[in-house]
């Protein structure tokens, strides 16, 4: 039973019809796979900045990191990441930021194995994207 976890893991990491609504309005699958290679390249670097933010309860600097976040989550089907992003943007919003850094491990955690499985990720998208017939030809 545990094999079957791993690909289950995978499959919820993105909501692959998030991505493509996003080529859809865009009319082609490459800038909306080349949105998700700069949100995978970009996470390690958006997670330290809403880090920092916190933990210098720096409201202006965390919501700029966790919005940034959460709106490019949301955009290629991040939902996990997304959720958790919105969970701390209340947090820092009512000024909790105890309890957003105590929040920020499960944030963490969900945008490591997105950045973890981002290969994988991107390989799926390409072949979901580019084999999706397109209605506009």
């Amino acid at each position: 039973m545990s094999e079957d976890q791993g690909p289950a893991t995978e499959a919820t990491t993105l909501e692959p019809c998030r991505l493509q609504e996003l080529a859809d309005e865009l009319g082609d699958p490459s800038p909306a796979l080349g949105f998700l290679s700069n949100y995978l390249s970009m996470l390690p670097d958006r997670v330290l900045s809403i880090s920092n933010g916190l933990c210098g309860h720096n409201a202006e600097a965390s919501m700029d990191a966790i919005l940034s976040l959460k709106i490019s989550s949301a955009m290629v089907g991040a939902m996990e990441t997304e959720d958790q992003c919105q969970v701390i943007e209340r947090m820092i919003r009512e000024d909790h930021f105890d309890s957003a850094i105590r929040a920020f491990p499960a944030l963490q955690k969900s945008t490591d194995r997105c950045f973890a499985e981002g290969p994988q990720l991107l390989g799926k998208a390409r072949e979901s994207l580019c084999t999706t017939p397109r209605t506009s030809l």
